[in-house]
């Protein structure tokens, strides 16, 4: 079972970026989404919860989509 690790540069938006309150726009590489619905992107209104979101919510996907761009 593969384990989605964090890489800021490559998978994080900062939406707002130059506003006193930036969000963050997390967009999974193909092989995980979220485990709440098959989504690979989320929005969140800070940092520390998209950390929180990366350790309890990502895991592993088999759409259509992930099994063909593996």
């Amino acid at each position: 079972m593969a384990k989605y690790k964090l890489n800021v540069a490559r998978d994080v938006d900062v939406d707002g970026e130059y506003s006193d309150y930036p969000s963050y726009i997390l967009n999974l590489p193909y092989g995980f989404r979220f485990s709440d619905d098959l989504v690979h992107v989320k929005g969140f209104d800070s940092m520390a919860d998209l950390r929180k979101a990366v350790k309890l919510e990502v895991i592993e996907c088999d759409c259509p989509d992930c099994l063909a761009n593996k």
